[in-house]
């Protein structure tokens, strides 16, 4: 091969000769060039020159040869090429550079400057023509909805020279979880019972009204920046690998869940800017699931207003709204007022009573609906003491089944309920209801309420009276 290529330029450089008459008898004052050829890099789309300069030409010519293709280009004065794009520049008789417009892939190779002498004299640049990224559309993913837990695959091709890297990210920055083989479980069970037995402030209810204490979908548990007070909100999220970037063109998604919900882009860069990159957009669906924070709600009549909320997530978007303590439909009015924030496939729903009258205790239910299921959370709202209520005369309003009625609230057996925890930020009143240690059932007696005394609890009043003679 190598025999074959210098034949090949000795023949073009013998037609050079005897086309353009040249002579070497005087050895000593042969032509030289003063530098070599540099190689180059440019831009595929811009202009690029490569220099050539020879003294002591004297009658020799200088002609410019694409080694690669074998072709001629000029010869001295004269471009031969028909190629538009090829000029050469000559300011003296020792200057010719030779200029390649509008760059090309196809102008990438080795350039020759060549004088014809016997032996020819040359020197040879290189042209590297670069070119910047372009994404393979046909060949890269676009948006892709799938449900959760299922298996999700990302490509992405690109072509540019060199070759372009592939490296992926999330547009909100957040980490690519690579996979998650650990499961998760919820604390507690969804409060589900009476103000008489303690309620789980964080349950989770999901698919047809149904409230359970479950394992979580494949992939599904949330991670702890989404707890609240310091608890695992809905599913817990045992992570895997996470990373803020992943290189390569496939990027594979195992038992996804919604955390994984987003747009990822694919960037292509190989150094010749600019970069460029495609969004793919993932979409995870699955049925609504509902989180109740408080489960139970106190108040008293004439209260001027109270809030209850609760927390929903599902995708597709889900329908939601609120029942009252009859089942009947809520709809927004000067009595109540719904109010909904959204964010991404979350749903913060809050009811905001007004003017809180008896027949509105009892228990109200937040719905979520879509294509893939239904859910509801419910809370309870009851009775309790107004805040300006007198303990000094030992009546205690309490909720429940019972005889007899004060101020319109049942009176009912005192029972060791504990002081539910308020949340005064919300604006509700605090519990006023605390049972007395040692007294006997309530008795209601047509206009008022009377309760008898036992004796240990005699014995604890003497004690105190004492103490406080005693101190005196």
């Amino acid at each position: 091969m190598a025999h074959c290529t210098e034949a090949v330029w000795g023949m073009l450089s013998l037609m050079v000769m005897t086309s353009l008459g040249g002579s070497s008898d005087d050895i000593g004052l042969l032509p030289r060039f003063l530098k070599d050829v540099p190689n180059i890099t440019v831009t595929v789309g811009r202009d690029a020159l490569l220099p050539c300069t020879v003294e002591q030409l004297r009658g020799f010519k200088v002609a410019w040869v694409q080694v690669d293709t074998q072709t001629i280009l000029t010869i001295h004065k004269q471009v031969i090429t028909r190629n538009p794009r090829i000029a050469l520049l000559h300011n003296d008789h020792r200057s010719w550079h030779l200029e390649l417009k509008n760059v090309k892939e196809s102008d990438r190779g080795w350039y020759m400057c060549q004088v014809n002498t016997d032996p020819m004299r040359f020197k040879q640049g290189y042209v590297d023509v670069v070119v910047p990224p372009d994404i393979i559309d046909k060949d890269s993913s676009g948006d892709i909805t799938v449900r959760e837990g299922q298996d999700v695959t990302l490509t992405c091709r690109a072509e540019g020279h060199p070759p372009p890297n592939i490296t992926w990210r999330r547009e909100d920055n957040k980490d690519i979880i690579l996979h998650n083989n650990q499961r998760g479980r919820t604390t507690g069970r969804p409060y589900q019972g009476t103000p008489d037995s303690q309620p789980s402030l964080y349950g989770l209810t999901n698919n047809n009204n149904h409230s359970e204490d479950r394992n979580a979908p494949p992939g599904h548990e949330e991670d702890e920046n989404e707890a609240r007070g310091g608890h695992h909100r809905g599913w817990t999220h045992g992570l895997g690998n996470k990373a803020k970037t992943v290189e390569g063109g496939t990027l594979l998604l195992k038992k996804v869940s919604r955390l994984q919900m987003g747009s990822y882009l694919c960037i292509a860069s190989n150094g010749v800017p600019p970069s460029i990159s495609k969004r793919a957009h993932l979409k995870v669906q699955f049925p609504p699931m509902t989180w109740v924070p408080q489960q139970l709600e106190g108040a008293y009549p004439g209260q001027e207003e109270m809030t209850i909320e609760c927390q929903t997530e599902a995708f597709p978007k889900s329908i939601n709204y609120w029942t009252g303590p009859n089942g009947e439909m809520i709809v927004p009015g000067p009595k109540f007022e719904p109010l909904v924030v959204e964010t991404a496939y979350k749903v913060e729903m809050r009811l905001k009573i007004r003017d809180v009258e008896t027949q509105d205790f009892g228990t109200y239910r937040c719905v979520a609906k879509n294509s893939l299921g239904e859910t509801d959370g419910s809370i309870r709202v009851y009775a309790i003491t107004p805040p300006n209520f007198d303990l000094s005369s030992g009546v205690t309003e309490v909720s429940g089944e019972g005889s007899g009625e004060v101020g319109g609230a049942r009176v009912g057996h005192s029972t060791a309920t504990p002081p539910y925890k308020q949340d005064h930020e919300k604006g509700h009143s605090p519990i006023y209801e605390y049972p007395l240690e040692g007294m006997q059932d309530f008795e209601g007696t047509g206009g008022g309420v009377t309760f008898q005394p036992s004796p240990s609890f005699l014995v604890v009043v003497l004690l105190g009276l004492g103490l406080a003679v005693g101190r005196l």
